[in-house]
């Protein structure tokens, strides 16, 4: 068993556990009082992994949501590195994948932050003795003065009930994808559009079902829940959670994609190169069927989302029994205003909904939490 301590232990190294990472560094933060640790091998790679799988191009967020806490951040590393204007796209400026990427290396690698992480290594357990948190994975004992949740969607997918038909996936799940000439894509949101693409580009026959109409909408939500006017309803409800998780799930718009990605793949639906068939899917046997119309079944991919872990089913739950900490009617965590669901114990994405809004899970949610926790981080060291 290795052992070791640490001032701050971020658990997650993804966009928001990056996010936080190199925001507390660049404002002044030490190194040394910071580590990460993540079930993934290096940082980002399951980000990496899932948007090359779709084979991304553009972000959804705009030019002002990445890594770092300098709003300009990505825009100047564009101008000088001279990646051309195809790489913002649209008036948001939605950057290109590879031009966001490139950004998120370049960050890591300047303030040095693979020193500081630890992969392949899934936290199994956490709990607190004394005045310091205990982190356990299957060979090491951390313990830590701070610990940041910053874990971001879950390995936990969203599957129809039908999902059990042989040669029927998840386009997340963790195997190594078997691709077939002719392929069945469920979902209509923004994965499923990218992933009906790439799979057309690579000269596949592509069958895309989605519940209804292919829907625009350039962002998750409204832009407006990204600052504090848009979001006065939502604060208004104070502590009525589930009137806040309410809001959140009315306000977010699943199943829909950018104005220019609904019209790549209407082009081609138009030109009879990838077949739209609309409705409710169902199983019977070993085929899939709507509206009584027989679909491909050979090769199914599921583009239905996925979900944060329960508490309960988590490494979460020894210290939500230990310290009796509170959960909402809706089972998340109950988080003050900087994120902290006990003394010195802070939670990002999913878990932040009902404190954040609607774009919690988004990049914008990383920088948001960043701007709530790191200011609480140093006060903690002043009083130290």
């Amino acid at each position: 068993m290795i052992s070791s301590h640490t001032k701050i232990l971020i658990v997650g190294g993804g966009i928001h556990g990056m996010t936080i990472a190199v925001s507390y560094l660049e404002q002044g933060g030490a190194l040394d009082d910071l580590m990460m640790i993540d079930a993934n091998e290096s940082p980002l790679s399951n980000w990496k992994t899932q948007t090359g799988r779709i084979s991304m191009s553009h972000l959804r967020s705009t030019r002002v949501h990445h890594l770092s806490s300098n709003p300009h951040a990505l825009k100047q590393f564009a101008a000088n590195y001279d990646y051309g204007s195809h790489h913002f796209k649209d008036t948001f400026g939605r950057p290109s994948l590879a031009l966001f990427n490139d950004h998120c290396d370049q960050m890591i690698d300047d303030w040095q932050l693979t020193s500081r992480f630890i992969g392949n290594a899934p936290v199994e357990r956490v709990s607190r003795l004394d005045d310091v948190y205990i982190i356990e994975t299957k060979n090491r004992r951390i313990t830590a003065d701070v610990v940041i949740v910053a874990t971001g969607q879950s390995n936990v997918v969203r599957l129809p009930e039908w999902a059990g038909l042989p040669g029927c996936r998840h386009i997340f799940s963790a195997d190594e994808p078997l691709e077939q000439e002719e392929v069945t894509i469920v979902g209509g949101g923004i994965t499923a559009l990218h992933y009906a693409l790439a799979r057309h580009h690579k000269g596949h026959r592509v069958t895309l079902v989605t519940k209804r109409p292919l829907e625009v909408s350039q962002f998750d939500a409204d832009r407006s829940f990204m600052g504090p006017k848009g979001l006065r309803a939502f604060h208004q409800l104070d502590d009525d959670w589930v009137g806040k998780r309410s809001f959140v799930k009315a306000e977010r718009r699943p199943g829909t994609s950018p104005n220019d990605l609904v019209l790549k793949v209407k082009r081609l639906i138009r030109q009879g190169l990838i077949d739209h068939v609309i409705g409710e899917a169902v199983r019977r046997d070993d085929q899939l069927f709507v509206d009584g119309r027989a679909l491909p079944s050979s090769e199914i991919v599921c583009c239905t989302g996925i979900r944060p872990l329960d508490v309960n089913q988590s490494f979460l739950r020894p210290l939500l029994e230990q310290l009796d900490l509170p959960l909402t009617p809706c089972g998340t965590p109950v988080l003050d205003e900087t994120l902290a669901w006990t003394d010195h114990f802070y939670m990002t994405g999913a878990y932040a909904d009902l404190i954040v809004g609607p774009f919690a899970r988004a990049i914008y949610g990383g920088q948001e939490a960043a701007r709530r926790i790191i200011p609480q981080l140093f006060s903690a060291q002043k009083y130290a």
